[in-house]
């Protein structure tokens, strides 16, 4: 009898979708939970890995700024062909946050946090005021976590020092 209220191969929902439609501050919770789930994800590849010097430190960002970046890009190309002019604004922002980061790995002190705060500011201001599809969420939730896991990884190794 236990077993046949448990649906352990989902048959129940053969036709489950991706939901489509959220409220501004549904977006937000979202994308938060996305920056949190990254930054313990950066804390955790930051204790596991150890230090490193400032070449790996920029090896190691590389790919996970070009992955954030595509992603960048492709809401960028959505919001200027939806003629969102606002939101076309704050995801150029955010690449060219992307594009500034690494540069930033070599200022002292809070000049280094300018570039994770300004992208995790500008992905955060996009999804408040997206208005195009719908599951661009998921690609923002996607930007968010790759940004505040690549904080949360070199903002541990700048604390260690």
């Amino acid at each position: 009898m236990t077993y046949q209220a448990i649906d352990t191969f989902g048959h129940g929902r053969a036709n489950a979708e991706l939901r489509r439609d959220f409220l501004r501050t549904e977006r937000l919770v979202f994308l938060v939970g996305a920056a949190a789930f990254g930054a313990v994800a950066g804390f955790v590849l930051a204790v596991a890995m150890g230090r490193q010097d400032l070449s790996m430190q920029w090896l190691a960002s590389a790919p996970v700024l070009a992955l954030a970046f595509l992603l960048a890009s492709n809401t960028l190309i959505e919001a200027v062909k939806s003629r969102a002019y606002g939101c076309s604004t704050m995801a150029f922002a955010h690449a060219a946050t992307l594009l500034v980061w690494p540069f930033t790995l070599m200022m002292p002190g809070a000049q280094f946090w300018m570039a994770p705060l300004a992208a995790l500011t500008t992905v955060l201001l996009l999804a408040s005021c997206w208005n195009g599809s719908p599951t661009a969420i998921y690609r923002a939730a996607g930007q968010t976590a790759l940004v505040a896991t690549l904080a949360g990884y070199q903002g541990v190794l700048a604390i260690l020092g």
